[in-house]
């Protein structure tokens, strides 16, 4: 089907003495038309709030067979799944410079609010990007912005690429 995202990455990994190249690709096909594209520059605040905006469109726009239909625009519910996520911190500040000693992001999947010092929240570096297939709802997908290496609260928002592609339930 068309529309598919597709990853390709390369990293150097493990000390200097026995350092490694390793090459992949990652990647996520729309299952039929009730999974859409959703694309949104984030302000991300020091306040832990849904990562993905609940009443922005969802592009549908392919059928079956592959083909642009152009007019299928769906809401983004709560209860919508997300299939695929990709994020990537602009390393901009709130004030609209960029600063790669910006404050991180932190993400959290389960429901529960982000949070810099939370088990179960993953941290995106200014500049970094981030991929995957959470198959979470909507609901569940939390964003805050703090301290680099969990070191603490913030008071900046920082900017995020989000792209998902989301099952509308």
């Amino acid at each position: 089907m068309a529309d598919a995202a597709v990853i390709t990455t390369s990293s150097l990994v493990l000390p200097d003495e026995i350092a490694k190249t390793i090459s992949g690709t990652f990647g996520y096909t729309p299952a039929g038309v009730t999974e859409g594209w959703y694309y949104k520059l984030t302000d991300v605040t020091n306040a832990s709030t849904a990562l993905i905006s609940q009443d922005a469109f969802l592009q549908m726009g392919t059928t079956a067979a592959g083909a642009d239909t152009g007019t299928n625009m769906e809401i983004v519910s709560p209860l919508d799944k997300v299939k695929f996520l990709f994020i990537k911190h602009t390393s901009e500040r709130d004030d609209g410079t960029t600063d790669n000693t910006a404050d991180s992001i932190y993400i959290s999947f389960d429901g529960g609010g982000a949070a810099h010092n939370g088990t179960t929240s993953l941290e995106i570096g200014p500049g970094e990007t981030f991929h995957c297939k959470p198959g979470c709802t909507v609901q569940n997908l939390h964003a805050i912005s703090a301290q680099k290496a969990k070191a603490g609260t913030s008071v900046n928002k920082v900017q995020a690429i989000v792209c998902a592609i989301i099952e509308n339930i």
